[in-house]
């Protein structure tokens, strides 16, 4: 074949409120280069940026959304949209409402619906009927993936296709299985991963405070670092935060940098979108209740409102800014509702309603909340090695460029980390980096289990101990039919490519099929493969009924493959015959749980 193997290495970013993409050629993978020119607003305003929104525009056509904008230009052309319609309904009852534009919606951070419920609330939009998660993470990847495939060509030539591509996409840490396979699903859907046109190689996926750690490794730190020195790399993006502290195995030339996971990887709903979500929370204090109304009328209003937020976000915090108070200029429409609804309720005038003023005090109470947030998932990680222990902190991800977040962090642990630094363009950190670990996979030697995983097996009863709901009488011997048979247990610090492997025999006389099912808990010692505490990961079914002599003495060997980019669980005959191995794959690293 062609493209038996890879030509380009794609890391993928797709991020909560920005994404983006670098790629380096297979013949000289020390050079990656990030993405910039992404399609704009169309202002010519914009400053190039290494990502571009994580945003999409849907009209509803008769009952069905259809897709129609993706990034920078998905913003513009819905509030075009809903301007042009305002304008058409002002005109006269005259119109033809057949002739009216379709307005449609713009929907943003729903990476966060792929959040598990245990990480905290989510300010996720809530999606309308007829429009999945799926979807939209779909179509995003589709425009992305040929937005990637026209560089890639334009850089290497026409001749280069889809299936000579390797993709590795980043995902956050703190993401459950769940999450994962949805994201491995929508990047198949996407046209993007196998099927007939689709890259030939399997999809990688990397953590993205590792990829981070590697990407400065590289960039900042062969200098600062020594074998057995300890870091930490906070990822802090739109939405979510993740936290991961390793120790230095070896460092040299030629990209030889092997990192041990010392403790188990942390993170939460704690990225700038949060910052964002008590920005408006301030709003709705200062304005009233008007402001929401003026939204709901005219829905535009909120992405002019926050365009403007965003510019000041950013540099909350730098020389220019510091200590001054952040004006937030209002659109026209808002400013008159605002006005009207003072007098209405007799509330003194202003002397001007075009703006707001937010003083540093009540900047930093809109910031402050949220970097506690961060602030203590970085201590936690820190008290668990003890004071001094960790030689340099990194902070990366889209709010990493925030001047007042990294003001807090270097006053915070000054006196506990020597080094504290961000890359010079934090943004791009995650996907150079991810592209760096795929060409060099042997990077991350080991990881620390974030659950106990284990499948379900049937031991012998223990009348002291087991549940009497859970026995079961098999060929006149009791068992207990929920057992957990743990593989691997909670805070174990688990080789990558590790292989752990255990002996199942059947359950009763004349079993043809042996059903297993790969659990995980966040309990160090489960008893049960029931309870809150239990998730099922998934299951295979072998067939044992070509070799029945041995009947309950055949012997299954069931392993489970810990590392690269997923977890893998195969079954071997060993004392009977049987067809080829059954195994089952998932989207899963045991430092993903």
């Amino acid at each position: 074949m062609a493209d038996s193997k890879p030509r380009v290495v794609v890391g993928l970013d797709f991020g909560t409120t920005f994404s983006g993409f670098a790629f380096a050629h297979v013949s000289d993978p020390d050079k990656v280069y990030t993405f910039y020119q992404y399609p704009k607003a169309g202002t010519g305003s914009e400053k190039p940026y290494c990502k571009t929104l994580t945003g999409s525009y849907y009209k509803n056509l008769e009952g069905v959304w259809q897709f129609k904008s993706w990034g920078y230009p998905a913003r513009v052309e819905c509030t075009r949209d809903i301007q042009a319609l305002r304008k058409q309904r002002a005109s006269g009852p005259s119109n033809d409402p057949l002739q009216l534009p379709t307005v449609g919606k713009y929907f943003t951070r729903f990476k966060l619906h792929l959040a598990s419920t245990e990480m905290g609330a989510s300010t996720a939009q809530d999606l309308p009927p007829g429009l999945t998660v799926d979807v939209l993470i779909t179509d995003y990847l589709r425009e992305m993936g040929a937005l990637v495939l026209k560089t890639l060509q334009n850089s290497y030539g026409a001749q280069l296709s889809k299936q000579a591509i390797q993709w590795c996409v980043t995902v956050p840490s703190i993401w459950d299985n769940a999450a994962k396979a949805t994201m491995k699903r929508c990047m198949t859907s996407a046209g993007l991963v196998g099927g007939v046109a689709g890259s030939r190689h399997p999809l990688t996926m990397v953590l993205e405070p590792e990829a981070a750690s590697f990407c400065c490794h590289k960039l900042l730190m062969e200098h600062l670092i020594e074998v057995g020195d300890k870091l930490l790399v906070a990822d802090i993006g739109g939405g979510t935060s993740d936290i991961v502290l390793q120790e230095v195995v070896s460092i040299g030339m030629n990209s030889s940098f092997r990192v041990r996971e010392v403790t188990t990887s942390s993170g939460g709903l704690c990225g700038g979108t949060y910052v964002d979500a008590r920005f408006m929370e301030f709003l709705l204090k200062k304005i009233g209740p008007c402001l929401q109304e003026c939204i709901n009328e005219h829905p535009h209003l909120y992405s002019h409102l926050f365009q403007d937020w965003e510019h000041k976000k950013a540099n909350f915090g730098d020389n220019i800014t510091f200590g001054s108070s952040t004006d937030i200029n209002l659109p026209s429409k808002l400013a008159s509702k605002w006005e009207a609804y003072d007098r209405r309720m007799g509330i003194p005038v202003r002397d001007s309603y075009d703006e707001v003023e937010i003083s540093y005090q009540e900047m930093q109470s809109i910031f402050d909340p949220v970097i506690e947030q961060n602030i203590q998932l970085i201590l936690r990680q820190l008290e668990q090695v003890g004071a001094g222990a960790v030689k340099v902190l990194v902070v990366v991800g889209g709010f990493a460029g925030s001047p007042y977040l990294m003001d807090c962090i270097r006053k915070r642990f000054a006196g506990m980390v020597p080094q504290i630094l961000t890359p010079p363009d934090p943004g791009s950190a995650v996907c150079q980096g991810a592209v760096m670990l795929a060409c060099n996979p042997d990077t991350v030697l080991s990881r620390v289990c974030k659950k106990t995983y284990g499948i379900q097996s049937n031991k012998k009863f223990d009348e002291n101990v087991d549940l009497p709901k859970y026995r079961k009488v098999v060929d006149g011997k009791s068992r207990c039919s929920k057992r957990f048979a743990v593989y691997a247990r909670k805070g174990d610090k688990v080789e990558v490519d590790s292989c752990i492997s255990k002996i199942f025999h059947p359950v009763y006389r004349g079993q043809k099929y042996l059903k297993l099912r790969l659990y995980s808990s966040c309990e160090m010692d489960p008893r049960y493969t029931s309870g809150v505490t239990v998730r099922k990961e998934g299951k295979i079914e072998i067939d044992m009924s070509k070799d029945m002599r041995l009947d309950r003495r055949r012997k299954v060997k069931v392993s489970i493959f810990f590392g690269g980019s997923s977890m893998e669980i195969k079954a071997e005959a060993m004392n009977f015959l049987a067809g080829r191995p059954e195994q089952l794959e998932l989207p899963v690293e045991i430092g993903f749980f």
